[in-house]
């Protein structure tokens, strides 16, 4: 693993992006806050507690989507592609990166939702601790989800909204901002087939919101290995 390139690349697609457009880095949050607000006063403040926890996965699951239209944009109109695949950088160090930019790039509403997170008593150093291994898993799945779509796009027309698609169904759908328990058992398994549904069954765990689940946990770990492989074999990288 060359962590130079996957720090450089992560300065590169993270934290210049930032720089450069500050409010790229709303879109998310503002979703995700939308979103709390909504359930707060549609549930008496009931669910409040799930839309704090759920926000976090929501953030880096759709932002990480966002890699769909990114990595099909170096390829077909930056190029930017063809010079990573000239540094000898492997797929795996590209996801990496990707990944590594995603984290960098969701700290801010990541920030936001911890401070929330301590304004309603949920946050506690081992719950962040948790949180974070969850984050990083997740980040990795949805980056290899996203850069599987993303090499295979031929054209750039239309490819944000495959982005916009994909996000909303693997962070609306998937027990992000409700209890996972409301969902009958053999529908939670088939939302399950996107890394988002454990890693927010898992937080929902550890938050003390619903019972752990730790098959789930297992299954997000086994997901985002089985997603990372799919990325390596079936993507496009260098062509031939």
């Amino acid at each position: 693993m060359n962590l130079r390139f996957v720090w450089a690349f992560a300065k590169f697609n993270g934290i210049s992006w930032i720089r450069r457009s500050p409010a790229n880095i709303l879109s998310p949050v503002v979703t995700s806050l939308c979103l709390l607000f909504i359930i707060y006063f549609l549930s008496g403040g009931r669910l409040v507690d799930y839309a704090v926890v759920g926000g976090v996965i929501a953030i880096m699951a759709s932002t990480s989507m966002m890699n769909t239209g990114q990595t099909a944009m170096m390829r077909l109109e930056y190029r930017i592609h063809d010079l990573i695949v000239a540094t000898k950088a492997t797929a795996l160090e590209y996801v990496v990166a990707l990944s590594t930019s995603d984290l960098v790039f969701s700290v801010p509403g990541i920030a936001i939702f911890t401070l929330l997170s301590l304004i309603f008593g949920l946050f506690t150093l081992q719950r962040f601790a948790a949180t974070v291994a969850v984050l990083l898993l997740l980040a990795l799945g949805t980056t290899s989800i996203a850069f599987s779509f993303g090499s295979r796009i031929r054209r750039t027309i239309g490819m944000w909204a495959i982005s916009g698609i994909l996000s909303a169904l693997l962070t609306l759908l998937s027990p992000t901002f409700y209890p996972y328990t409301a969902l009958p058992q053999p529908i939670l398994y088939v939302l399950a087939l996107s890394p988002v549904t454990p890693a927010a069954v898992v937080l929902q765990g550890v938050y003390g919101l619903a019972p752990m689940n730790y098959p789930m946990v297992l299954l997000l770990v086994a997901e985002v290995a089985a997603y990372t492989m799919i990325a390596m074999r079936f993507a496009r990288w260098a062509e031939h």
